[in-house]
């Protein structure tokens, strides 16, 4: 082994804040959006297997759209409440279009009040304004305001599922089909870490004005304060966003990004099994891409897998079937995952779990 590849890995090994890293794939290849589609919406995609392999990730290079880093990216996941992304998306669209202001009153149906934890708890013909309604999805990832949200823009929730469907097609999100709009648990709700890097880099194009809201720590409502789910903001160099996500079905997802050297890096990790194994995984990918990035312009060729340690990686949850939990990941959800203990296997090289 050469000093100067020591020195990557030593670095991979400092970076991923003490903890366990993650198990490399080597692949890296350029895979451009793909053109919009005018076919007609695609059949429901499988649904991931209850037990079976869950963790899958990408790294993007956004400004050229190289995938850097891939394992399982193309495989059918849960997205959990990264699907509000895509939510907050369209909302973005409604505001440059004008159809829509910030300062517009968001009132919640039952139905959105209705809807399960992680929620604020409006009462049913309450409102909140569509300011409040972006930044409490951003940071506290709550369905009941997702859905309101939701009715708002598109006069039910069912209309504004077809508006994201319709969109993640337009995006080139092949292999993604949403079922709501908060990633509460539905068999049909599906994506791939491919196409959440996908969606996260056209959305901080189209909208970057907006994208500020994503990098919210916290977010005072009457009072509460909620704090971010994302634990990296202030801790990765250039962390500014995106989304987490947590479900029992889903495992611990997250679509991240950081920017340095005005380079910016998309990382997505889904179907962690803790939020520690999750935030490691994200810094792993992210301190090993920009050191690629960093020689490349050095002229010295290096893969991420040459950056990142490679160690054994649980690739499988094993579980007793979906319990709902909601779409955050805090004490609560933490506490019901680790009943469930994951099962280590032996790395492989080029393992795709």
């Amino acid at each position: 082994m050469s000093k100067r590849l020591a020195q990557f890995i030593a670095v991979g090994l400092a970076i991923s804040i003490g903890m366990q890293p993650v198990l490399a794939q080597p692949l890296s290849l350029q895979l451009p959006p793909a053109s919009p589609s005018l076919e007609k919406p695609a059949p429901l995609l499988p649904s991931p297997k209850s037990g079976g392999p869950r963790y899958a990730a990408a790294l993007m290079d956004a400004h050229t759209g190289e995938i850097l880093y891939a394992n399982a990216f193309r495989e059918s996941r849960h997205p959990a409440s990264i699907t509000k992304v895509m939510t907050l998306f369209l909302t973005f669209d409604a505001l440059a279009a004008g159809t829509l202001k910030l300062t517009d009153p968001v009132v919640f149906t039952a139905h959105a009040a209705a809807q399960r934890p992680s929620k604020l708890g409006i009462a049913p013909g309450k409102s909140i304004t569509v300011d409040e309604a972006i930044r409490v999805i951003a940071v506290k990832s709550a369905n009941d305001v997702a859905v309101a949200l939701a009715e708002k823009i598109g006069g039910s929730e069912e209309a504004f599922v077809q508006m994201m469907n319709r969109k993640a097609k337009l995006l080139g999100m092949r292999d993604t089909v949403y079922a709501n709009p908060s990633g509460l648990p539905n068999p049909a709700n599906v994506t791939t870490a491919y196409d959440l890097a996908l969606l996260s880099s056209a959305l901080m194009r189209v909208h970057p004005g907006r994208y500020a809201y994503f990098s919210q720590r916290s977010f005072a409502y009457g009072s509460q304060t909620f704090t971010n789910h994302n634990h990296l903001l202030g801790k990765v160099v250039g962390m500014d966003g995106i989304k987490t996500g947590y479900t029992v079905d889903a495992g611990f997802t997250l679509a991240a990004s950081a920017m340095r050297d005005n380079r910016r890096l998309i990382a997505v990790v889904l179907g962690e099994p803790s939020i520690a194994a999750r935030n490691r995984d994200v810094t792993a990918l992210l301190e090993a891409g920009f050191t690629v990035l960093r020689e490349r312009s050095n002229g010295i060729r290096l893969a991420v897998t040459d950056a990142l340690p490679v160690a054994q990686h649980p690739a499988f949850r094993i579980g007793d079937g979906v319990v709902e939990q909601g779409s955050n990941d805090d004490a609560k959800a933490a506490k019901a995952t680790s009943r469930h203990k994951p099962r280590r296997i032996a790395a492989k090289k080029h393992a795709r779990h």
